[in-house]
């Protein structure tokens, strides 16, 4: 449900009020407000915005500059096992800040170092890691060319592919070098040619031009060792290959010492930091008068008493906070947040999807609670299945309980998967019609048989959920005070029940002077509807093709009904007991993923379009209280 909210005032001397920001800052619950539109004329005269000093500025600046390094330093050091970050460490627990600032410095100065290096080490390594299998190659292919000061020599790499510019690279050499070349080829694997050109030292400017002007990769060592002999810069590639992840491991574990001293206290840092920027931010929406500060904002009703208390204990008479009456106008301000039980409050992920209900309409969420999971179990009505992604769902749970949004979800589907196994023993599958190979039978009805009872099954469900939200609809229109959307949701629900009698009595579920009763509703409903609520009303007549939409709930259901029987018959029809399990098996799992997505998306679908349509009002306004954050929740 929406909770409750109050519009207050506080006020006191404006020499208390850093110790007031902290305490409101401490309970957590206050919303504060710019000043509402409905300040009297005395308080326009009187009041001015808070204004923030030059000195103010400049501690906020300093400390905003400290933050983007503590928040840099927490990306670049490994997060620790989280038992290690439990509490904060000692290195920066009651410092003064210019001394903090200084271990700050020399900290990032430190892990910038580590990391350089470690990115120039890994760097080079990758590098090092391409050139070493082509050296592989051509160190064989050195030994036999003749050490000369007289010749030189050029490593290329081709792609194998590409090896058709071989004969033209051999004819341009012979060219350049009036025949006084060698070339000599080795494979570096499967997708590489390597080759060593042995030449005379007065043709090598000339040599790297060819290669230029043909595209052939020449093979360019790294900057340290691009003077040195072929065989040489071989020797040193693998000694680097070797040095090089010993330097990286230990700018590792250097690291990972650094994080296991500091990780926690900066934590605490950037919470602290951000505390003391959001009460700096705060006051600007803060108004003083000469002598007074005044706050205006917005909490939750049952905690006025409890934060009016709290400013009496500590101030006594000289801080105030009062209630103030909300203007029609600002309703639409009010700040919104939802509370639910424990086995609803899951659920409010899909009302999240959504823009936030408007403060004084309804939070749909109890209703998703009862109605998704209806619609997800009918769809998938199966005991094998629902037992399964119950257990995948529990799984899920205990696996990410550390992730509120995951472990929602998984309360959710843990919801969804009982719904589906009690539908199943309702129809009497077990992977369907395994169950009644084995004994189950419907207790409902069976899907693949009774279409004429499985089709009004959902337009039943289908008429109780539209006309629940038109109800729905009533009721915000009534509290709202809109008249004519009071006679517009009014006319609809009469409507569709009218339609309904009328339908009845002609299928004959219902006397035939029901007929009459339904047709005369139906005639009146429409002009008192459209009169009475204006032209835009005639959309309520929408819902009458809405209640249609609700035989996907049969449609889709039969049909995964039907590849599960599909699934074993296919099985069975094989001749080979492992080959049938198997196909069986595959063909089962198909049917459970379809499983997921498609009932999930098509009972959300019927909440969102023919449910909502008829009482939702989105729009809300986030309540966001001015709270301290902590290092638990800033990790």
């Amino acid at each position: 449900m929406i909770v409750k909210m109050t519009k207050i005032r506080i006020m006191g001397p404006k020499g208390l009020l850093p110790v007031v920001t902290d305490l409101l800052h401490g309970l957590g619950v206050i919303h504060v407000e710019s000043r509402p539109p409905d300040v009297h004329r005395i308080e326009e005269i009187l009041l001015r915005r808070f204004s923030i000093g030059a000195p103010t500025v400049h501690q906020k600046e300093t400390l905003e500059t400290l933050l983007e390094r503590v928040k840099k330093l927490l990306l670049l050091l490994p997060a620790p096992p989280s038992a290690a970050t439990q509490a904060p460490m000692i290195e920066l627990q009651d410092r003064p800040f210019n001394e903090t600032a200084s271990k700050i410095e020399a900290l990032a100065a430190r892990v910038d170092q580590l990391t350089g290096k470690k990115k120039v080490h890994a760097d080079e390594l990758s590098i090092l890691d391409r050139y070493e299998k082509i050296l592989q190659a051509l160190s064989p292919l050195i030994s036999h060319v003749r050490e000369s000061r007289d010749l030189d020599y050029l490593g290329i790499a081709i792609r194998i592919k590409e090896r058709n510019v071989i004969p033209l690279l051999e004819q341009a050499m012979a060219k350049l070098t009036r025949n006084q070349y060698e070339i000599l080829y080795a494979q570096a694997d499967a997708e590489l040619l390597a080759a060593l050109l042995v030449f005379p030292k007065g043709n090598y400017t000339q040599v790297k031009s060819l290669l230029w002007e043909e595209a052939i990769g020449e093979l360019r060592l790294p900057s340290s060792i691009m003077d040195k002999p072929l065989g040489e810069a071989f020797k040193i590639i693998l000694h680097k290959r070797q040095d090089l992840p010993r330097r990286i491991r230990d700018a590792d574990r250097e690291l990972d010492e650094l994080s296991r001293r500091w990780y926690g206290s900066l934590l605490t840092l950037r919470a602290r930091l951000e505390n003391q920027i959001n009460q700096i931010l705060i006051a600007a929406s803060f108004y003083e008068t000469k002598m007074t500060f005044v706050i205006y904002g917005w909490l939750p009703t049952a905690d006025f008493e409890t934060v009016r208390a709290g400013l009496t204990d500590r101030f006594g008479g000289r801080v105030v906070m009062d209630p103030i009456p909300v203007e029609e106008e600002e309703r639409g301000q009010i700040p919104v947040t939802l509370i639910n039980p424990p086995f609803v409050r899951p659920f409010e992920q899909f009302t999240k999807i959504l823009p936030l209900p408007r403060y004084g309409t309804i939070d749909p969420t109890p209703f998703i609670a009862v109605f998704f999971p209806l619609f997800f179990g009918m769809i998938i009505g199966d005991i094998g299945y629902g037992l399964l992604l119950l257990a995948a769902a529990g799984i899920v749970r205990r696996r990410f309980r550390g992730d509120p949004f995951i472990r929602d979800f998984a309360y959710v589907f843990t919801a969804a998967s009982v719904s589906s196994i009690v539908w199943g023993i309702l129809y009497g599958e077990l992977f369907g019609d395994l169950g009644e190979k084995l004994g189950l039978h419907p207790i409902l009805m069976n899907r693949m048989e009774g279409f004429l009872q499985n089709l009004f099954l959902a337009l039943a469900i289908g008429v109780v959920h539209i006309l629940l939200g038109v109800g729905l609809g009533i009721f915000t229109a009534i509290q709202r005070g809109r008249r004519p959307e009071i006679i517009a949701k009014l006319s609809g629900f009469v409507l569709v029940v009218g339609f309904l009698m009328m339908t009845a009595g002609i299928m004959g579920f219902l006397p035939r002077s029901a007929v009459a009763v339904g047709l005369l509703s139906v005639v009146v409903s429409i002009p008192v509807m459209i009169l009475g609520g204006g032209p835009t009303a005639a959309m309520e007549i929408h819902n009458l093709v809405n209640i249609l939409s609700y035989l996907r709930l049969m449609g889709i259901g039969v049909a995964s009904t039907a590849l599960a029987f599909a699934a074993n018959k296919l099985g069975g029809l094989v001749g080979n007991m492992v080959l049938g399990i198997l196909i069986g098996g595959i063909l089962h799992a198909l049917n459970l993923v379809f499983g997921i997505f498609s009932p999930t998306i098509q009972s959300l679908r019927l909440h969102y379009v023919e449910f909502f349509e008829n009482f939702f009002q989105g729009g809300g306004r986030e309540y966001k209280p001015f709270r301290k954050t902590t290092w638990e929740r800033s990790a």
